[in-house]
């Protein structure tokens, strides 16, 4: 405190001329990070790397021309973006796992207190004990597809899963299981011509 009533800056501020962007560039970052966040896509490291190079071309577009290069940046690389992180608190890398476009938009705090208020009601007006109680559940992957990455999101909105787009061909596992803690065995379905037992 004493150190910046005396004029002292912050330390990134302090070393903005050795950083590759600036501060006003990272701040733009971050702000496409959280919006990217909110929407379900948060970005790779190398999406992240690949705008940080494309936010320094637009700079050097407007020093080189065609006929002189007076400006020339080396390629970002790999421990720059732990730097960046380290200069961005509300960052974090996390590995998102995929989950489907319509369960983000669609889900929230709110709507899932509802339904288990309604469950409660339920269960004691038809006096439901837990070993009758199953539920069942289809999920899938797509085949080829990888299902947890490595992301940058914004840290205070907590989304840690990220939406992926479309319909692939899918693997699909149907689950059961009891509330009093018990299974069925689950049943796997691949695409084929004849029925496998």
């Amino acid at each position: 405190m004493y150190d910046r009533l005396n004029g002292k800056l912050r330390r990134n501020r302090a070393h903005e001329s050795e950083q590759i962007l600036s501060h006003a560039e990272e701040k733009e970052l971050v702000q496409w990070i959280t919006r990217l966040t909110r929407t379900g896509y948060p970005p790779r490291h190398a999406t992240l790397r690949e705008m940080a190079e494309e936010i320094r071309k637009q700079r050097v577009k407007y020093i080189n021309d065609s006929s002189i290069q007076l400006t020339h940046y080396d390629p970002i690389g790999r421990q720059w973006i732990p730097r960046f992180l380290g200069r961005h608190s509300e960052l974090s890398s996390i590995i998102t796992r995929s989950i489907d476009t319509p369960r983000i938009k669609d889900t929230s705090p709110e709507a899932l207190q509802r339904w288990f208020t309604e469950l409660e009601r339920v269960m004691e007006e038809f006096r439901i004990s837990p070993k009758d109680l199953y539920n069942m559940d289809e999920s899938g992957f797509a085949i080829g597809e990888i299902e947890a990455t490595q992301r940058i999101i914004n840290a205070s909105i907590r989304e840690k899963f990220q939406g992926k787009p479309g319909r692939h061909e899918w693997v699909t596992s149907v689950e059961c299981i009891c509330a009093d803690g018990t299974s069925i065995p689950p049943l796997i379905i691949f695409r084929g011509k004849s029925m496998q037992y």
